[in-house]
């Protein structure tokens, strides 16, 4: 069981079909609270007794102001949508320090990557941003606080998988808009490359910013275990219609 450093639990923010880690983030809280009420009677005694009538979660950020950051997160809010958001670890290599100057000026490479090893499980829902706000003193860099609460249930596992277990029998679907139509799901199956024999005639994928991606695996590079690899599993069509449920 290892120890975690702050500075390798990040926050992933889905915007579009790119997954990203915010810019400059300097540290994050991840809460999760429960309200009760009291049933307390006279069986009880001199003991009190509660029941938890609900389950809240939010998360907090801190971070050095970039304008692009903070307009694209104050362009979210204003919209009022609901977004989904990571909390999990960096990748091993990245958590190694590689590359250690991510996001800072003049660097190819612009966001950490969410972490799909065994074991290192993170938590994955849909917010709103509750709060925004800058703080400009002089003499100091220009930071700003955003806060994301929770809506409905957060849900554990990796990236590529908790996705499906949040919308499947374990979580709450929750319709913002009204919409009829098809919905399409399909299911990715994670592969052990140290145990499954290579197929040159299967589709190979691997999980990239938010989604699958389409790669060509060589045996040897299958081989290796050096990547993460998926194959696509069942597609499924579903007729929606939930215009009558939106008043």
């Amino acid at each position: 069981m290892d120890i975690i450093k702050g500075s390798d639990l990040m926050l992933f923010v889905k915007r579009g079909n790119v997954t990203k880690s915010l810019a400059f983030a300097t540290s994050h809280n991840f809460s999760i609270s429960a309200d009760t009420s009291d049933i307390s009677t006279k069986d009880h005694g001199f003991w009190g007794a509660k029941e938890v009538t609900r389950i809240t979660w939010n998360i907090q950020t801190d971070n050095l102001y970039t304008v692009d950051e903070f307009n694209s997160l104050y362009d979210l809010m204003i919209a009022r949508q609901a977004i989904p958001v990571y909390f999990t670890l960096k990748t091993p290599t990245e958590r190694q320090g590689i590359p250690a100057t991510v996001n800072l000026p003049g660097d190819t490479q612009n966001t950490w990557h969410m972490s799909t090893a065994s074991g290192e499980e993170g938590y994955y829902g849909l917010v709103y941003i509750t709060s925004l706000s800058a703080n400009a003193a002089a003499g100091d860099n220009a930071t700003f606080s955003a806060t994301f609460d929770g809506i409905g249930a957060i849900t554990k596992g990796l990236p590529g998988q908790v996705e499906s277990m949040a919308s499947g029998g374990g979580g709450s679907s929750i319709n913002h808009q009204s919409y009829s139509g098809t919905v399409t799901t399909t299911t990715y199956n994670k592969v052990d490359t140290a145990q499954t024999a290579y197929d040159s005639s299967a589709d190979y994928y691997i999980y990239d910013n938010g989604d699958f991606v389409k790669v060509e695996i060589t045996e040897s590079k299958y081989s290796s275990n050096e990547l993460v690899i998926y194959t696509k599993g069942t597609t499924t069509s579903e007729t929606v219609d939930t215009a009558d449920n939106n008043g």
